[in-house]
């Protein structure tokens, strides 16, 4: 999470949809930079909402002086890129490693709730009677949301590296797979239909 109110917005940082790399090239800009524990770097809206708002409220920035923005990611490519995360060598003997199953058997424990990402519709929920967030990018057009930040800080759009990625695993996803994933992320599908 990084809070830019001066120039107008946060950034929410869902997971896995380059969140380390925005970071990266607008932390020096950023009023609050939250990378540490991993729960309130990614902190979500309920989170934000509750945690942030009042500490940008008593520095004065309240929550209408700005606007809250996030990528999502296609929720059967964001199970596909967390299950090739935690299949890194790093995360053997870890409860979490998953170089053992098939991208198959981790939807299929993502689904009996074996597994559990989040969502990115949970992530943007906020509390009741608040704001909602107010731009929600596409992973896919993280350039554009780049380019907006840039543009709301009156900076050059800065060219933005991999950070923290998910191992390169190139094989198509079953039919089958897409539907039962797309079935259990069925708002985040819509979600995702409807960002930027």
């Amino acid at each position: 999470m990084m809070a830019m109110a001066r120039a107008g917005f946060c950034f929410l940082a869902m997971t896995k949809t380059g969140s380390t790399a925005v970071e990266r090239s607008f932390q020096r800009h950023a009023e609050i930079v939250v990378r540490r524990p991993p729960r309130m770097k990614h902190a979500t809206a309920r989170t934000f909402d509750r945690v942030f708002v009042p500490v940008l409220e008593h520095y004065g920035h309240p929550r209408e002086s700005y606007e809250l923005v996030c990528v999502v990611r296609e929720p059967v490519d964001w199970a596909h890129s967390w299950w090739r995360y935690r299949s890194r060598p790093e995360t053997v003997g870890s409860p979490q490693h998953t170089g053992d199953l098939s991208f198959d058997e981790f939807a299929e424990r993502i689904v009996a709730g074996e597994i559990n990402l989040g969502s990115a519709t949970n992530f943007v929920r906020t509390r009741a009677g608040r704001p909602p967030v107010d731009r929600i990018y596409r992973y896919e057009h993280l350039d554009e949301a780049i380019a907006w930040m840039a543009g709301r800080l009156g900076v050059d759009v800065p060219a933005v590296g991999r950070v923290n990625t998910s191992p390169r695993a190139e094989f198509p996803i079953a039919a089958s797979t897409r539907r039962l994933l797309e079935e259990h992320y069925a708002r985040d599908v819509v979600l995702h239909e409807r960002a930027l």
